[in-house]
């Protein structure tokens, strides 16, 4: 318990220190003091805590009829959801405003009204601040404080200059989507180098600043940036003579260039950290790649990216590389977030800053991304960016970087199998080879690597696993959910955390299971408020929802699978896992019952061949149906490539049937199971997200019988599987009637 307390005040002493730092007053003696440990200010509201003992209580003013502020401290490790509501709790009894959570390593603020993120200009605050700073939310009642001298104040007003560049400059005749995205990344480029900032170092000549230009028009214009500004910017930034950093705008309707210019002269973006580009990006290949696939790129969530950072913790003097930078996402959360942690304890000098940006952030990109990377990196204030335009894998690295943080490109063709010393021509493998080499044998060297699930388990890369736990290279594992890079692809993915060879002998392997990262897991990916996600309660306390792997258990695997329920189960409490329960069955359609599809466009899923497909029955099924699969009354199938999508059905009829030879066809055997209760379970949201954690492939995801079995469901009474298989067909019942009612709506019989 002493040793307990002695962390915990340790914690309490840093934030103490970072209070004073920021002009709050903690002495007791002082008449001006506002900070309060574990008590309230006044014996009213302490008789209102009964008993209840905040942290600390923080009063913006002498006249403060409550603190404003309410601080929670805990030991690293601690559960962020326990501590969030506890804060929340004592908030709520003071009539606070604002809660702070702070472990020693982390600071998390929260408006206390609907507990979401403290967001200044769109930034979470994860830091102590002054009375001033809080004063500003206070004054606006809201999490969100925008800086009224800043005249775009969220990500959809920038999208909204986006859509309509892109509108302009298609009509214009840029008919490609990446040479439209270039060509608006050069316009934004002039735009913003041109702002008062401090984000470049260089001094920029004024005959080639916005404002010199924006009021011109016509031809003068075009020529003007063309044959002026546009060389003149390629001399400051393109000192490596590389591949050309600036080109030549190519849109040749100079109307259209005016309205584009007079568009963008209206943003005032100085002051938003954030990655303009990398959102302009976002919106482009999310608005055209899903239906044109004219970008043939996806993208990495934000707030991925800043998990990864705040996973790598990235020190001053580390040597970072992203050796598929793409646009620069990643190197620029990194440098920001070494940049900010130098800030913030004051050793942010001039010589400092320019060995940061010097010799901190390194990429590669194959793809003419390149250049938006670089000009992304210049614009964050690195300088000259250290980002080459290259095949990453014709060029191995040794041994060179503290830290390697990327998301490989998912199935990448491999094009330099003889160059790595597992000759595989997969390019996942070498992709990861050349991760591995490029890391240095200091005892800290680490990589944080998102990699598609078919790393995990695939049968070719089985070589690439057990050279990982030979070599003691892998460390953790984090499972991502099914989804998660959403609109682009539902390929399911994983963090790797690897170390450099030469390193401590790893025995066990780390797993652990991100649920909820804060988004939807749909189409349109939302947000998910008044809900702690998974990504922060991990980075909060690492051994959340953490397992072990012994690495003897992945040698005995034939296939050194890290597939996680071949070693655990999470069966939760009053649950029985379906292996328990089901049996497969593959009988041959010798007595050439009727042909029935699955499909998840009926909630039972089973459809008469005939009445599914009509006239093109016979196109698309076979001329004989005997080498078919029989479904027996009450058993369930599913197509294993698309159940993840809920193509699922149970067999309701009073007839045995026909199904695909190609489907998965299995019994209830258990008679204290219902067929219909374990079907809903499967069809329900959580199971078929059970079911699209275990899907994979590299097109398609698939699910085998094994892994469906590794399923959990509640186990309950036989009453109580009735109930609610009868509650499910009453609904469903009701709504083929309402269904059909409204088929046949008769406007005029129901005016009243």
């Amino acid at each position: 318990m002493k040793s307990k307390n002695f962390i915990e005040r340790d914690i309490e002493n840093l934030l103490e220190q970072q209070l004073l730092k920021n002009s709050w007053e903690i002495n007791f003696r002082n008449k001006n003091k506002n900070v309060y440990h574990q008590q309230a200010r006044t014996e009213e509201e302490n008789n209102k805590l009964l008993g209840l003992k905040p942290d600390f209580c923080l009063y913006i003013d002498r006249n403060s009829s409550c603190p404003e502020i309410i601080i929670e401290t805990k030991k690293p490790n601690m559960n962020l959801a326990k501590t969030k509501a506890q804060a929340l709790n004592y908030a709520k009894i003071l009539n606070s405003k604002i809660i702070i959570l702070f472990d020693g390593i982390q600071t998390k603020s929260y408006w206390v009204d609907n507990g979401e993120d403290l967001l200044e200009n769109g930034l979470k605050v994860n830091s102590i601040k002054d009375k001033k700073f809080y004063g500003k939310f206070l004054s606006i009642n809201s999490n969100h404080y925008i800086d009224t001298n800043i005249s775009i104040n969220s990500k959809e007003e920038l999208i909204a200059v986006f859509a309509f560049t892109n509108q302009k400059l298609r009509k214009a005749g840029i008919t490609k989507g990446m040479e439209r995205f270039f060509e608006f990344s050069n316009l934004l480029f002039l735009k913003l180098i041109s702002e008062k900032n401090d984000i470049v170092s260089e001094s920029i000549p004024e005959y080639i600043k916005w404002e010199s230009y924006k009021n011109k028009v016509g031809d003068e214009l075009l020529s003007y940036i063309n044959n002026t500004v546009i060389p003149a910017l390629e001399k400051i930034f393109n000192r490596q003579n590389e591949e050309t950093l600036f080109s030549k705008l190519i849109i040749q309707d100079a109307v259209a260039l005016k309205q584009i210019i007079d568009k963008l002269d209206k943003l005032n973006l100085n002051g938003i950290k954030t990655d303009i580009k990398g959102d302009a990006f976002e919106y482009f290949i999310q608005k055209y790649n899903t239906s044109n696939n004219d970008l043939g790129e996806y993208f990495t969530p934000r707030h991925i990216v800043n998990f990864l950072v705040q996973l790598a913790a990235p020190k001053y003097s580390e040597k970072i590389y992203d050796p598929f930078c793409g646009t620069g996402g990643i190197l620029i959360s990194t440098f920001n977030y070494v940049k900010d942690m130098l800030k913030e304890n004051g050793y942010l000098t001039d010589s400092v800053l320019k060995d940061l940006k010097e010799n901190t952030v390194f990429g590669s990109e194959i793809s003419s991304n390149a250049r938006i990377a670089k000009m992304n990196m210049i614009l964050t204030g690195d300088g000259h960016s250290n980002i080459n335009q290259k095949d990453t894998l014709l060029n191995p690295i040794k041994e060179e970087f503290d830290i390697v943080i990327t998301n490989i490109p998912f199935n990448l063709e491999g094009t330099a199998r003889d160059l790595y010393s597992l000759l595989s021509d997969n390019g996942n493998s070498q992709s990861l080879q050349h991760i591995i080499n490029s890391l240095n044998k200091k005892i800290t060297s680490r990589a944080y690597v998102i990699v598609p699930e078919a790393v995990l388990n695939n049968k070719e890369l089985k070589n690439f696993r057990k050279y990982l736990i030979d070599n003691s290279l892998l460390k953790q594992i984090i499972s991502l959910p099914a989804g998660i890079f959403l609109p682009y692809t539902e390929a399911k993915s994983s963090i790797l955390i690897l170390q450099g060879f030469n390193n401590k002998k790893i025995d066990a392997i780390k797993y652990a299971r991100i649920k909820n990262d804060g988004f939807t897991l749909t189409q349109r990916r939302r947000k998910i408020t008044n809900k702690v996600n998974d990504l922060e309660e991990y980075l909060f306390d690492n051994s959340y929802a953490t397992y072990e792997i012994k690495t003897h258990k992945i040698i005995n695997d034939t296939n050194y699978s890290f597939i996680w329920f071949k070693y655990f189960n999470e069966i939760p409490e009053n649950h029985i896992l379906l292996k328990q329960i089901l049996k497969e069955e593959r009988i041959k359609n010798i007595n050439s019952y009727e042909t029935v599809t699955v499909t998840k466009h009926n909630f039972y899923g089973i459809i008469s061949g005939e009445e599914y497909w009509g006239d093109s029955f016979i196109s698309v099924t076979s001329e004989t149906n005997e080498d078919y699969k029989v479904l027996n009354k009450k058993s369930i199938a599913y197509n294993p490539s698309r159940a993840n999508t809920g193509s699922i059905g149970i067999n309701l009829t009073k007839k045995n049937v026909a199904v695909s030879k190609m489907y998965v066809t299995f019994k209830v055997a258990d008679k204290n199971f219902l067929p219909e209760y374990v079907f809903l379970c499967l069809k329900s949201q959580e199971g078929i997200q059970n079911i699209k954690d275990r899907s994979f492939g590299s097109v398609r995801q698939s699910i085998r019988f094994d892994d469906l079995c590794t399923i959990a469901i509640p186990n309950i009474s036989k009453i109580e599987q009735t109930k609610l298989v009868n509650i499910a067909n009453k609904k469903y019942q009701d709504y083929i009637k309402y269904k059909q009612e409204l088929s046949l709506f008769d406007i005029k019989k129901n005016i009243l």
